[in-house]
């Protein structure tokens, strides 16, 4: 986001966004072209698309607030959006993709309530960032449309968090398990 007097355009920011979208999808295409079944490929996917959506958005955002008019409901959805889909792209790779990792299947049954509680913080912490009323944090000069007065919405958020970076610490312990138990194979992976 942009602070005001500033540019909306940022080169090194664009670079990044770029640089992340690309190795993502790409990644994503290539293990989903070859292994359908792997849910890594189509994670890698969905993330890439994300990022760029989310990029997309607020620089539609920026660009309309930089103009001096008002925002109008298209940059204001955009706006909402770039504001909380970051958390998409932090929380479910670093979960998903370390409780999923390599071959796209849990280690075990054992380890489905962590995919369930990840799912669960996940949905819970968006949905409450998503809600909050007020003014959207990356662009404060517009109010949040989609904005829901509850007075439990901010708890439903903060547990979501919770949830979800705990969900975190279980999926890079899953990791170092199924590490530990790998085979010859599953190691190169």
């Amino acid at each position: 986001s942009t602070a005001p007097g500033r540019p909306f355009y940022n080169p090194v920011e664009a670079v990044f966004v770029l640089a992340t979208v690309l190795t993502f999808t790409a990644v994503g295409a290539i293990v989903a072209s070859r292994q359908p079944r792997n849910a890594i490929g189509w994670i890698f996917c969905g993330i890439g698309l994300v990022v760029g959506i989310n990029s997309l958005a607020g620089g539609y955002a920026e660009y309309r607030l930089a103009g001096g008019s008002a925002a109008g409901s298209l940059a204001e959805t955009a706006a909402w959006f770039a504001s909380w889909s970051w958390t998409l792209w932090v929380y479910v790779p670093t979960s998903f993709l370390l409780l999923l990792f390599p071959d796209g299947r849990l280690p075990s049954s054992r380890w489905r309530p962590v995919a369930w509680c990840a799912a669960l913080g996940v949905i819970s912490f968006v949905a409450g960032n998503a809600l909050e009323p007020g003014p959207l944090e990356d662009f404060p000069q517009i109010t949040n449309p989609y904005g829901v007065e509850s007075p439990i919405l901010g708890a439903v958020a903060i547990a979501g968090g919770i949830l979800a970076s705990a969900s975190m610490v279980a999926s890079a312990v899953s990791l170092i398990v199924r590490m530990r138990r790998a085979g010859r194979v599953e190691r190169q992976q």
